[in-house]
């Protein structure tokens, strides 16, 4: 049996990615990281997706290091990178993606980064993605044996628009994704992943199913 292996942030994007893979004809297998941008709600709303869509495996990874390096993380403002970056953060999400596939033999790291993030965070280029995937091949065991694991990006070359409706196409469970980046009951409705979120509702003309302040 085919494996897949699907990082889950909880979000709209990595749920629409996680139903893209389940019309696949793949076991599926979901990663959920926790550091310190991501909010205890962030993390529910990954286990609560992956209960949904009933994947084998749905594995929670803590990195509480990130918040010590992020407090000391003060750059100036940039023309090419959002503020929305965390230092180096991919290169360590696909490492212990690719080290999870290798205990399970998966061939195949997904993950839901959209057109927008491409444009605004480095570590979301497909330059970047090549990269990763030429170093998994040359520095896991399942690569110099021939059966190398690759990360791959499906939405690519979705907006956030056209992302949410591929969502509602899927019946991706949207009431169950968090999006905000803050540690709040209901979303703050300002933060970058709120804004981005709401635009794309907007331009629908589809209702959020999650509640907004006033």
């Amino acid at each position: 049996m085919r494996r897949t292996i699907v990082l889950l942030s909880g979000g709209i994007d990595s749920a629409t990615a996680l139903y893209m893979v389940k019309q696949e004809d793949t076991e599926t297998y979901t990663v959920n990281i926790l550091y310190a941008q991501a909010s205890i709600r962030e993390a529910e709303a990954s286990k609560n997706i992956a209960a949904i869509a009933k994947v084998k495996e749905h594995l929670v990874v803590s990195l509480p290091f990130y918040k010590e390096i992020q407090d000391r993380y003060h750059p100036g403002p940039s023309s090419s990178v959002s503020a929305a970056y965390v230092p180096a953060r991919n290169i360590v999400f696909y490492g212990i993606a690719a080290a999870y596939a290798e205990t399970l033999g998966a061939h195949e790291i997904v993950f839901g980064s959209n057109s927008d993030d491409v444009k605004e965070l480095p570590d979301a280029k497909p330059e970047f993605i090549q990269l990763m995937n030429e170093l998994i091949k040359r520095g896991t065991r399942m690569g110099t044996e021939g059966s190398p694991c690759q990360i791959v990006n499906p939405l690519i070359n979705y907006n956030k628009q056209e992302v949410l409706k591929l969502a509602l196409q899927l019946k991706v469970p949207l009431e169950s994704t968090w999006s905000c980046y803050e540690d709040v009951t209901v979303p703050c409705g300002k933060c970058r992943g709120c804004r981005s979120r709401l635009d794309a509702f907007k331009l629908l003309r589809v209702k959020d199913p999650l509640p907004y302040p006033e």
